[in-house]
């Protein structure tokens, strides 16, 4: 069992985590397609602890467990989340990819160095529904698919006990079902959250998303507020058990 610890570099977190904000079009989408439809797309950045459990098919049985302890960091991240809407019903995508760096914290005697290198990718993709209320209250119904892939590659140098170097990477798909609601407090600042969950096979997924929304304009507003996500999986002889949470800031445009 891989057991890591996060030590987050806000600075170099920023530069990689706001690489969707550089590559957005700014060209407003073209006003052809009349009233009925709408579109948002939100670059995100998520300021993130991660906390996770892994184990690796063709990990060798004399790994001692105190050499399995990682700390790491971010060292590359692209976050986004758009929308698209044809009067009630729409089409939600949310795309998060992080890649980490480990070093394994005691990997002495046994070894002379650990390195654990990992991709994580988790998108979600789900039809919507808004529901028919009036006021200040509103709500959608979402229900799609979630998809994760995570990718682990394991190195370690000779020490006391010779070196060894394993990977593994696993790609599921689960059901999920959500919410996302919302709540005008004033004609610009509005409370906002989301939450879906699912799980088949694999094992039980959750994340929920609350925070408060300011809208400049009609095509730009700000979000600002707190994800955590939870993951367990089991298949195959590999497995992970993830919490990841955070403070998150998006910047929505609308058209």
């Amino acid at each position: 069992m891989i057991t890591r610890r996060t030590k987050l570099n806000l600075h170099r977190v920023a530069r990689v985590l706001l690489l969707p904000f550089l590559l957005l079009p700014v060209a407003r989408l073209s006003a052809s397609a009349g009233d009925n439809w709408s579109f948002d797309v939100t670059p995100y950045l998520w300021v993130a602890g991660i906390q996770a459990e892994t184990s690796l098919p063709d990990m060798p049985p004399s790994t001692p467990p105190e050499a399995a302890r990682f700390d790491t960091r971010i060292s590359g991240g692209a976050m986004l989340a758009a929308q698209a809407h044809y009067r009630s019903v729409g089409l939600f995508v949310d795309f998060a990819w992080l890649q980490l760096d480990s070093a394994a914290s005691h990997p002495v005697p046994a070894f002379s160095r650990g390195n654990l290198k990992s991709d994580f990718i988790h998108s979600t993709v789900a039809l919507s529904y808004r529901l028919p209320l009036e006021g200040k209250f509103h709500a959608e119904l979402l229900a799609g698919a979630r998809l994760w892939y995570v990718s682990e590659d394991l190195k370690y140098q000779d020490g006391v006990l010779p070196g060894f170097h394993v990977s593994g990477d696993q790609t599921w798909v689960d059901p999920v079902f959500g919410a996302d609601l919302s709540y005008d407090l004033s004609r610009r600042w509005s409370l906002v959250t989301r939450g879906t969950a699912g799980g088949a096979g694999s094992g039980l997924g959750w994340e929920v998303m609350g925070g408060v929304s300011y809208r400049f304009s009609d095509l730009c507003s700000t979000t600002f507020g707190y994800r955590y996500l939870h993951e367990d999986y089991e298949q195959n002889h590999f497995s992970i058990n993830t919490d990841i949470q955070g403070f998150i800031l998006g910047v929505g445009f609308h058209f």
